[in-house]
């Protein structure tokens, strides 16, 4: 038998929204669908969430990317100074 420590209500998620805790929060809006299927808020509580995840993720993406270029023009740099030293 497991053991609930969070309660499941909509100020809960919000809370969980409010901090960034979006994954959490939907769980949260999902378990509540499941109990009221038809609650509108609920659905586009949901698909709110989904779309900062979505934006969320491309962010990272892109910070990632932006880093393995300037990587990959710092090892561009430093073959190109040992190269010279040799020479």
């Amino acid at each position: 038998m497991a053991i609930e420590i969070e309660p499941k209500t909509k100020t809960f998620a919000e809370i969980y929204e409010s901090q960034g805790y979006y994954k959490e929060a939907i769980y949260i809006y999902i378990e509540l669908l499941k109990e009221n299927p038809l609650d509108n808020s609920l659905i586009n509580s949901i698909k709110r969430l989904q779309s900062l995840i979505s934006e969320e993720n491309a962010a990272k993406k892109r910070a990632a990317e932006l880093q393995i270029s300037a990587l990959g023009n710092f090892l561009q740099k430093v073959y190109a100074y040992r190269v010279s030293r040799l020479n």
